[in-house]
């Protein structure tokens, strides 16, 4: 990097967990730290300790007096700081970096798995959300509704509908099964879930369950198999809105690798790895090499748009 030029310090901001590195103009990697919660949506007090504390990290690395913010260049992808009022708020509140750049964390995501080119992108962990960047620079998210009225087919959608299948055993209503017998299992039996499992209940807790679904569905389980049938059913549907034969489709999260076969079979057309992550999509936008964000609002004529 050249004496004076900017540096990037590129953040991926999630609800547990953050990443960020700092990248010269060149995109080379200067240094790299792992950080706490960092969404200003939910939080905006924790997230910018978050941020505060991911530069101290990274200057650390670099040997950089961390209150030097000349020449930085803060690039961030979370969730709500491409809603104005929200974003203005968050961005008052950070260091005062020379630049800011900032978008949605799905957003980030999108342009990293294709490094700035038009494809799709679905998101499929806890929750769900599927993502498109268009060739004239506009974007769409779809899905990504939350756990309790969306999300369908993610791991908390498959931990939820196991979860029911085991209480309906327990009431007689439905025959016991692997399924059934496993799920209790992880929950610590009739006396672990009385006893507080479901206390604070909430979609990382319900998503945990979903191995045990797919492990039962491998076994042979027929309700298991029809969650997760069910469920790769959903993420097709998905996939198929926000890309197609002629368009790269990439898919990444916890639950994409066990049905990535299914999920390939079911929309008919190829599931790829994105190329990078989500800092590297902020790196792009920040300098100038993919465009920033333009969402096109739900119920908006996409055809029209391009």
């Amino acid at each position: 990097m050249a004496d004076g030029g900017e540096i990037y310090f590129c953040i991926d901001g999630g609800g547990t967990k953050s990443r960020a590195r700092v990248s010269d103009t060149d995109g080379a990697t200067l240094a790299e730290a792992l950080g706490g919660p960092c969404n200003p949506a939910t939080n905006l007090g924790v997230a910018v300790a978050s941020i505060v504390a991911l530069w101290e990290q990274c200057c650390a690395a670099m040997g950089r007096d961390a209150a030097r913010l000349d020449g930085v260049v803060m690039a961030i992808g979370a969730a709500g700081v491409y809603v104005e009022a929200g974003r203005r708020a968050f961005l008052a509140a950070c260091p005062a970096f020379a630049r800011f750049c900032s978008m949605s964390d799905g957003y980030a995501a999108l342009i990293g798995a294709g490094e700035g080119a038009p494809c799709g992108l679905l998101i499929a962990g806890t929750g769900v959300a599927g993502h498109r960047l268009y060739a004239n620079g506009f974007s769409i998210q779809r899905d990504a509704w939350g756990w309790i009225a969306g999300d369908r087919g993610s791991g908390c959608w498959i931990g939820l509908r196991a979860l029911r299948h085991c209480l309906a055993t327990l009431d007689g209503v439905a025959p016991k099964d692997g399924l059934s017998e496993a799920v209790m299992k992880a929950i610590g039996g009739v006396e672990g879930f009385a006893a507080g499992w479901t206390r604070d209940l909430g979609p990382d807790r319900l998503g945990a369950l979903a191995p045990v679904v797919f492990a039962e569905a491998d076994a042979g389980d027929a309700t298991a198999l029809r969650i997760r049938d069910r469920a790769v059913e959903h993420l097709a549907a998905l996939a198929r809105v926000v890309a197609g034969p002629d368009v790269a489709f990439y898919a990444a999260g916890g639950i994409v690798a066990p049905l990535h076969a299914l999920l390939a079979k079911a929309i008919g057309f190829a599931v790829r790895t994105p190329i990078s992550d989500a800092m590297t999509g902020c790196w792009l936008v920040a300098s100038g090499r993919a465009p920033p964000e333009r969402a096109l609002l739900f119920g908006a004529n996409v055809e029209g748009a391009l």
